[in-house]
């Protein structure tokens, strides 16, 4: 009887370990100017996200912007011709200085959307997005 319960409890040892192991880690990264935006700063946002828990965990370093940071989102492709993009609101810290670090929950479509290389992320002032770019997997 006693073996018994050794073997159940290494199998659900060996279920526990392997559903972590199954657990997906994906790395992003964005280059972010203003080429696009018009604003003077630069800077990057480096991604991961688990799909797992649907976290995601972010760090964006910026300079030059012409006032603290008070937007930020994330722009998925329009669904279909010259319609608008889908936006996802970034939370920001009140008072963001560089760097930011931001953790949110994602949906599967927005796990889906950030894996495909087509989203844009935007951080700006509350008058106008200044720096942005292509969050694209990390190689």
């Amino acid at each position: 009887m006693r073996s018994l319960g050794l073997i159940a409890g290494a199998g659900l040892a060996l279920c526990v370990g392997l559903s972590v192991a199954w657990a997906d880690t994906v790395k992003l990264t964005a280059t972010l100017d203003s080429d696009k935006q018009g604003g003077p700063g630069k800077g990057t946002a480096n991604l991961s996200i688990d799909t797992s828990s649907k976290t995601l965990t972010m760090t964006v370093e910026y300079s030059g912007l012409s006032a603290p940071p008070e937007m930020a989102a994330f722009l998925s492709p329009p669904p279909k011709q010259g319609a608008n993009p889908g936006t996802l609101p970034i939370p920001l810290p009140a008072k963001a200085t560089s760097p930011i670090n931001v953790t949110m929950k994602l949906t599967d479509p927005a796990i889906n959307g950030l894996k495909t290389g087509d989203w844009v992320i935007l951080l700006g002032t509350k008058q106008a997005p200044e720096i942005g770019g292509e969050v694209k997997p990390l190689q």
